[in-house]
């Protein structure tokens, strides 16, 4: 098994895409258009980069104030293809899950996991794909070792777990008119949470399924 080493060695830009090659002889791009300070930079703003302590991400200090992770990090375009490759697998099958692989569908969870709350919370993640769904996102985050995002997922399905010993049968799209005050903004504070990304998930998530595919 080949070991990956996905440290940035260099970058370069063409016409569309910044291109940063790696320390495994790997090159991966990302369009310039997904960060609009480096579209409007002037070719020699582009070439005033530096990386990171950790050599995954690259900061332009005249364009921005540098992070630790940078404008661009490579676990984030990792993770962003292996999403994109799980997704085209999932649509080769006319979206039946039980037709992909293991790992593609837990892709495929992770994805909708992080689309959907952090597009409209956690009762939309839930309300568009299920418990069903919902148990292999927690089995991904888990075998990741994602433990903080495994718990925060946990508490907030406990908030609706009432829901599943109701006598009558209720539609997950009906939650958000079934909760109570209180218990929309626990479910707040727990999106909030999860916003706010207490685990490098990319990082995780790349480093799980790319050295499982090495």
């Amino acid at each position: 098994m080949s070991r990956i080493d996905n440290r940035i060695t260099g970058i370069r830009f063409d016409d569309q895409k910044l291109w940063l090659m790696l320390a495994d002889g790997r090159s991966f791009s990302e369009s310039i258009k997904r960060h609009i300070r480096l579209e409007k930079a002037t070719p020699e703003q582009r070439q005033q980069w530096t990386l990171t302590d950790d050599d995954h991400g690259i900061n332009w200090p005249q364009l921005w104030q540098p992070s630790d992770t940078g404008m661009v990090n490579i676990w984030d375009i990792e993770q962003d293809l292996m999403y994109e490759q799980a997704l085209q697998a999932l649509q080769a099958v006319q979206w039946n899950t039980a037709r992909v692989s293991q790992t593609q569908h837990e892709l495929v969870a992770l994805w909708r996991m992080e689309a959907d709350i952090n597009n409209g919370g956690f009762l939309q993640l839930l309300g568009n794909w299920g418990v069903e769904n919902f148990q292999v996102t927690l089995r991904a985050l888990q075998t990741l070792g994602a433990t903080q995002t495994h718990q925060c997922l946990q508490d907030m399905f406990a908030v609706v777990r009432r829901f599943e010993d109701s006598p009558e049968h209720t539609s997950l799209s009906d939650l958000p008119a079934l909760l109570t005050e209180a218990e929309h903004e626990r479910l707040q504070e727990l999106d909030e949470a999860f916003w706010d990304y207490p685990e490098r998930l990319s990082r995780l998530i790349v480093m799980h399924y790319g050295q499982a595919a090495a």
